[in-house]
């Protein structure tokens, strides 16, 4: 997915996506009188070459297809937002939100506002936005239900470091996981950060953000603890805070597996480094597994990996029994986003009487910062779980 600025031949094909998200889309919270006002048979109701070039028009476009646009205009408002019907709930929104927040940021804008629709107020929320008013709106001879939402941007201002944005994941007993909860929240309350930490008997696993200072301080909190002295770490930069709070979440599995006879914290594959995965993975006589889901996978992999087409991480077991339960002696190389999936997918496969499983240490994201592009075997880019959603192979 790219995200750039409008070009004027862009036009035709934002006409008609706004014409068929609010038909189809908005439809769920609007009688069909209104979105017929709202989005008129007449395409070129307005001048959309003249309106997005005169403002910052962002686009969001896949295989020269357009799947969304979004508008920002020199004061702080969010004009037009809009995701194709085809690319709802698919990370469009939230890539072109980023572009919007970014550039707000480098014209020192300090508040944001926006008139948004039902359909999009829980979008426009979980961005940090809050309401101001709600409001009734006349459209072409109908009154039409919004919400004035606002953001404040003024403490991103004042920083004027980069936030830092670490994840780590670690297996170990934690027996008392529970009542690590409310201190582990207190303690990232307290140093403003922000992200998702889940707690399971079987160990953390974590992507957070925040300042230097307050990452530092709970990595150094946490090793406290005897049982993740050994805690690893991969960190990346963004210029805005990817997370809008923060999570501390009790899971009965660090990632659903949904096989109760299997302990990384004891027994797991080969780890490799970074710096000898290429060699490993060019061997002819290596099985290259992606453990993550398929639409992960759809935005980058390394080249000659097989994708087993999972839609959840705990479909991998039957995978294995499906495809490679016949031969035991194969050598197998797994990797995933950071770690977590292939190491537990490893020791599973010990389990199973697998013979040579290897899997990359600190996964995909360890690999690409540090492996030169020249040298790198990834195609395309990473998928995360934030409002990043994507990473640049060349830019971790």
């Amino acid at each position: 997915m790219l995200i750039r600025l409008f070009q004027e031949q862009d036009s035709e094909q934002i006409a008609q996506l706004f014409h068929d998200t609010i038909r189809e889309v908005n439809i769920r919270d609007y009688l069909p009188a209104q979105v017929q006002a709202w989005a008129p048979d007449d395409l070129y109701f307005t001048d959309w070459t003249e309106d997005c070039s005169s403002n910052f028009t962002y686009v969001a476009e896949e295989e020269s297809k357009i799947i969304g646009f979004a508008q920002l205009e020199t004061d702080g408002h969010i004009d037009c937002f809009y995701c194709h019907k085809e690319y709802q709930r698919c990370g469009v929104g939230t890539r072109l939100y980023r572009a919007i927040e970014a550039k707000a940021l480098e014209l020192k804008i300090e508040r944001l506002f926006v008139e948004v629709s039902i359909t999009a107020r829980a979008f426009f929320k979980s961005r940090g936005f809050a309401v101001v008013k709600e409001q009734q709106v006349a459209c072409r001879g109908e009154k039409l239900t919004n919400f004035v939402m606002e953001k404040s941007l003024a403490k991103y201002l004042e920083k004027s470091e980069p936030f830092v944005v670490t994840t780590f994941y670690h297996f170990a007993d934690l027996a008392d996981y529970k009542s690590m909860r409310p201190p582990i929240t207190d303690f990232c309350n307290r140093h403003d950060l922000k992200g998702v930490i889940l707690l399971a008997q079987e160990g953390i696993n974590s992507t957070i953000a925040g300042s230097r200072e307050g990452i530092d301080a709970l990595l150094s909190y946490l090793r406290s603890d005897l049982r993740l002295q050994n805690l690893e770490h991969k960190e990346t930069t963004s210029d805005v805070m990817p997370y809008n709070k923060l999570r501390v979440r009790l899971k009965k599995e660090l990632v659903k597996f949904g096989v109760s006879d299997i302990d990384p914290s004891k027994e797991v594959g080969t780890y490799v480094d970074p710096q000898d995965w290429n060699q490993l993975i060019s061997d002819p006589n290596v099985l290259v597994i992606d453990t993550r889901n398929i639409y992960e996978v759809e935005f980058g992999t390394f080249k000659g990996a097989i994708d087993p087409n999972l839609d959840f991480f705990y479909e991998f077991p039957k995978y294995v029994e499906d495809n490679l339960s016949n031969n035991k002696q194969q050598k197998i190389a797994m990797f995933c986003t950071g770690g977590i999936r292939c190491e537990k997918a490893s020791a599973y496969m010990l389990a199973k009487g697998f013979d040579e499983v290897y899997h990359l240490k600190g996964g995909i994201l360890k690999y690409l910062a540090e492996v030169p592009p020249e040298e790198s075997l990834w195609k395309g880019e990473c998928f995360v779980f934030d409002d990043r959603i994507t990473t640049k192979g060349s830019a971790i």
